[in-house]
């Protein structure tokens, strides 16, 4: 995992509510809103596997186990989740 995740991963936390969920920025600076991001439930099981410690490929071999699908299409999912989350950030 790129130093970059693993920072955004600390400052980030994800919630859950009413079938939504989304990141909260822990760090923000009053008067600065930053919107949260809002991701579906696979996005939030990304979010989970990467938070936790685990690298790009790890998180998709346990996606791929979890939803029965191709490793190498999953690990593209994860790779775009994770650009989608710098741009993100970046914002």
């Amino acid at each position: 995992m790129s130093e970059e995740i693993v920072n955004i991963c600390n400052r980030y936390q994800l919630r859950k509510a009413a079938g939504v969920c989304w990141l909260l920025d822990l760090e923000q600076q009053v008067g600065a809103y930053k919107k949260p991001m809002v991701m579906n439930s696979v996005g939030a099981r990304i979010w989970e596997l990467l938070s936790s410690g685990k690298t790009e490929n790890e998180a998709a071999e346990a996606l791929a186990e979890e939803y029965g699908e191709e490793k190498e299409e999953i690990r593209k999912d994860v790779a775009a989740f994770i650009k989608q989350l710098e741009k993100w950030k970046n914002s």
